[in-house]
């Protein structure tokens, strides 16, 4: 199955940038997130396929996911976040006022508070 492009939502507050995505079938350690100063890249690998199931109606995936989202203001990659919860990722960074180096980093995703790791 060929990865889907999810919707997000950008916002910012309390000194920070911060993307929700939902991924629905994505579990954490299937998860990748790669920040940098000017772009948050999520890869989401399915665990289950669903290719097999004879569907009657099918509207949304469960399964791999790709996304990319250009940020509107630097920010530190050594300070982002990550959770997963309820099928939805958000990823938190702090704005910073300039890039002073392009740095990448990986931010560990954690399962938040009722989520199982299945």
């Amino acid at each position: 199955m060929n990865p889907s492009t999810p919707p997000a939502n950008l916002y910012e507050g309390n000194g920070q940038l911060s993307v929700a995505t939902p991924i629905p079938g994505a579990h954490a350690q299937h998860t990748d997130v790669i920040v940098t100063p000017t772009k948050i890249e999520v890869v989401a690998r399915c665990k289950y396929p669903q290719a097999r199931q004879h569907y009657h109606r099918h509207e949304w995936q469960v399964g791999s996911w790709e996304l990319a989202v250009d940020l509107p203001r630097p920010v530190d990659p050594t300070g982002a976040r990550a959770t997963l919860n309820l099928g939805v990722l958000v990823v938190m960074v702090p704005v910073v006022e300039s890039v002073a180096e392009a740095a990448r980093y990986r931010p560990a995703v954690g399962l938040a508070a009722g989520d199982d790791e299945a």
